[in-house]
């Protein structure tokens, strides 16, 4: 029976071009049910969350982790859930906070908080059974499975994070091979063929899986495979070399998903990648950063993911993306409603990174298709008619990115003006009183 007050997930984005993780709303994730409504979620109260947060991250034991904050403790259960759908760190927090003194949380906090993680470690534990069933293939198949990204900190035990989906690299005519064999257990291709990946496997009760034949937005791919090494503890698994599973981890949340620059999650994943580095692989890495076009967040990512892993504090320079991404799940929240206008949250980034993203966002609009498109009607004319349906591709495209651009501007603009009214190391004096607005 449909309940009416039941809270729905906006949904704004599983894909590349989306922007929130693809979960679907559950009872268990329901976690506003019993506790009045806020008078407002605002940002700068999210933003005060996240300050907070970073700091718990970044000290190392109980005898420096910060205080909950009286604001910090006060703030809504609306406003911890769009926080943490946001950032993504729940896992990281809870654990956090289970050392040292008791916890300081009030019981709605706490909830919310408790929930998230559950739902974290759920996922971190369906991956964990499901590379197990890759790695029995892989030995069954002689297939030399790599696992990226999240996997790896799923299997190591480091310090798991949010997962949405489980990346795995397979060479060449291998990758259809695992596509099949994963078919035969029980999984389905239930989307779009990547220029970097087959179409995305998903089962029940499963976290949706991604065989990679390529890794985008680095084009040395062949040379990250002659790097890999055998996954301790896993014989048929495989993974990255410290230096290019860091540098993986890098690209993949400020160039490939530039919303996910500066998500606490995303820099705990990071920290870890970079705490198995040895200094050779650090100044290898940073000598990637200094020689590529983003060179400026791909630095900050790494510093603050460094903060977390050795205590020092350092300037949260992702703020302004941080309050973008808690406007687009909050006031802007409809635009993930409609698939045409999903776009603007990505060109909110673009307009919040420098011109190297712009002229990125515009050569890709421009480019011509690679895989064919979600509607059926482009679809279907590009079947007929290729060079017709590529070319109607581009103008569309080329349309609605101009059409979209100034509301994406002004969600950039209000995300750079409300942290800067947040400055660092302080709490706002405006976050005293409930009603403030979200956007000036």
């Amino acid at each position: 029976m449909h309940n009416p007050c039941r809270r729905r997930e906006p949904s704004f984005a599983a894909s590349r071009a989306l922007l929130a993780s693809p979960e679907s709303p559950t009872p268990e994730l329901d976690v506003l049910r019993g506790f009045p409504p806020p008078s407002r979620v605002t940002t700068l109260h999210a933003l005060s969350l996240r300050a907070w947060a970073l700091d718990l991250l970044i000290a190392r034991d109980g005898d420096t982790r910060p205080a909950s904050t009286d604001g910090v403790a006060s703030d809504s259960p609306a406003t911890w859930d769009l926080f943490l759908r946001a950032e993504r760190c729940a896992l990281p927090l809870r654990s956090r906070l289970a050392f040292g003194s008791p916890p300081s949380l009030p019981a709605g906090p706490a909830r919310v908080l408790e929930a998230r993680a559950t739902a974290e470690l759920q996922r971190v534990l369906s991956i964990q059974g499901q590379l197990r069933e890759i790695q029995q293939l892989a030995t069954a198949h002689h297939l030399q499975p790599i696992v990226l990204k999240g996997g790896v900190a799923a299997l190591s035990g480091t310090e798991p994070v949010s997962i949405d989906d489980l990346d795995v690299l397979v060479a060449g005519e291998q990758a259809g091979l695992l596509g099949r064999l994963l078919d035969e257990r029980g999984y389905r291709p239930l989307s779009a063929e990547s220029p970097a990946h087959l179409p995305a496997r998903f089962a029940p009760n499963a976290v949706q899986v991604e065989v990679h034949f390529s890794i985008p937005d680095l084009d040395q791919t062949p040379e990250l495979r002659a790097g890999v090494r055998p996954f301790p503890g896993f014989p048929g698994l495989w993974r990255l070399g410290p230096a290019d599973h860091l540098w993986h981890v890098l690209v993949h949340s400020v160039v490939t998903h530039p919303y996910r620059r500066g998500c606490l999650r995303d820099v705990v994943l990071a920290s870890a990648a970079a705490g198995e580095c040895s200094p050779a692989d650090l100044v290898s890495v940073a000598s990637r950063i200094a020689g590529h076009p983003r060179r400026n967040p791909l630095g900050a990512m790494l510093e603050l993911a460094q903060a977390v892993g050795r205590g020092n504090a350092v300037p949260d320079r992702f703020r302004a993306h941080a309050a973008a991404n808690y406007l687009l799940r909050s006031r802007f929240s409809w635009l993930g409603r409609s698939r045409a206008l999903v776009p603007t949250g990505n060109s909110v980034f673009v307009m919040l990174g420098s011109r190297s993203d712009r002229r990125a966002e515009w050569a890709l609009v421009l480019s011509p298709p690679k895989v064919p498109s979600p509607f059926r009607l482009l679809a279907a004319i590009e079947h007929r008619w290729p060079r017709l349906g590529r070319s109607s591709r581009r103008l569309l495209r080329t349309a609605r990115l101009a059409l979209l651009r100034p509301l994406a501007w002004h969600i950039a603009a209000s995300a750079r003006r409300l942290a800067k009214r947040f400055p660092r190391g302080r709490e706002p004096a405006e976050l005293a009183h409930p009603g403030h607005a979200t956007v000036p």
